[in-house]
C-alpha cells in the first residue's frame, strides 16, 4: 500500500497537469496562479480554492528538493481523502445526464394552446416545459409566466378564455424571453452545469441536447430545484 506521502503528491501531480491541459496553461504558472484562475470558471475549484492552495504549499513543505521528489514527512489521512476527491471530481467528474438530468422530458409545439400546456404541466408536475416550432427550440415556458400573463389579462380586463384558447408561441411571446434558460452538450458533467445556474440566477432551466444546438430534440432537463442534488453528489464523489 502506497504511503500517504505519494499518495498526496500522485494527486498533486495529477491535478497540476490536468487543470494546466484542460484550460491551456503555461508550464511557468505556480500551482496556486493556476488554481486561482480556473476558480472563475470551475465551480469545483472555487468551491475547494482555499484548500488546494495550501496542498500546493503543503507539497512544496514535504517534497524534498531533488530530482525525484522524495518525501519528507506524511500528510494526515483526511487531507490525503479529500485531495483524492477533489482530483476524481476534477480528472472524471460524473455527468449529468447520468446522476440529474435523466428524467422523461415534455415538449410541447408552439402551436399548442395555453390550456393544453396547463393540463400538461397539471398532469405532469412539470413547471418548465421546452416550445418547439417544428424541430427547432424556440423557448421555454414556466408555470410562472403563465399565471403572470393570465393576472396581466385579467388586470387589463382582457378575455381570459380566448387567451387560453391561444397558441402559446403567440400567447406568451415564447421566443422574445431568453435570458431564463440554456442549451447545453449532453456530455456536460455536473460541475459545469451547477456552475450554469451560479453565475446566472436568472437561468431555471437548462436543457440538454446531444451536441447543445436549438435543432436537436431534448435528452433531458434540468432545474433550479436540482442544484441541491447537483451539491450533494459532488460532496459524495
Amino acid at each position: 500500500m502506497e504511503s500517504n506521502g505519494k499518495r498526496f503528491i500522485e494527486c498533486y501531480n495529477i491535478l497540476d497537469k490536468s487543470l494546466r491541459e484542460i484550460y491551456n496553461l503555461k508550464p511557468n504558472q505556480t500551482f496556486s496562479d493556476v488554481v486561482r484562475k480556473v476558480a472563475s470558471v470551475n465551480s469545483v475549484i472555487k468551491k475547494y480554492e482555499d484548500d488546494l492552495i495550501d496542498y500546493g504549499r503543503l507539497r512544496n513543505a514535504i517534497v524534498h528538493r531533488s530530482l525525484n521528489n522524495e518525501v519528507i514527512a506524511e500528510p494526515h489521512d483526511d487531507i490525503v481523502l479529500k485531495f483524492e476527491q477533489i482530483t476524481r471530481l476534477i480528472t472524471t467528474p460524473p455527468r449529468a445526464i447520468d446522476c440529474i438530468a435523466n428524467r422523461k422530458v415534455l415538449v410541447v409545439s408552439s402551436q399548442d394552446k395555453v390550456d393544453k400546456i396547463l393540463t400538461e404541466m397539471f398532469k405532469s408536475g412539470y413547471s418548465n416545459v421546452p416550445v418547439y416550432d417544428g424541430k427547432t427550440l424556440i423557448g421555454v415556458v414556466s408555470r410562472k409566466m403563465i399565471v403572470d400573463s393570465i393576472g396581466k389579462v385579467i388586470y387589463e380586463k382582457g378575455d381570459v378564455n380566448k387567451f387560453l384558447n391561444s397558441p402559446c408561441g403567440e400567447a406568451l411571446n415564447v421566443a422574445n424571453i431568453t435570458n431564463h434558460y440554456e442549451v447545453v452538450p449532453a456530455s456536460i458533467t455536473i460541475d459545469n452545469l451547477l456552475y450554469i445556474f451560479q453565475q446566472n440566477r436568472k437561468v431555471s432551466t437548462v436543457i440538454l441536447t446531444k451536441t447543445g444546438g436549438f435543432n436537436e430534440p431534448p435528452l433531458a432537463i434540468a432545474v433550479t430545484a436540482d442544484t441541491i442534488d447537483m451539491q450533494t453528489i459532488l460532496d459524495n464523489y
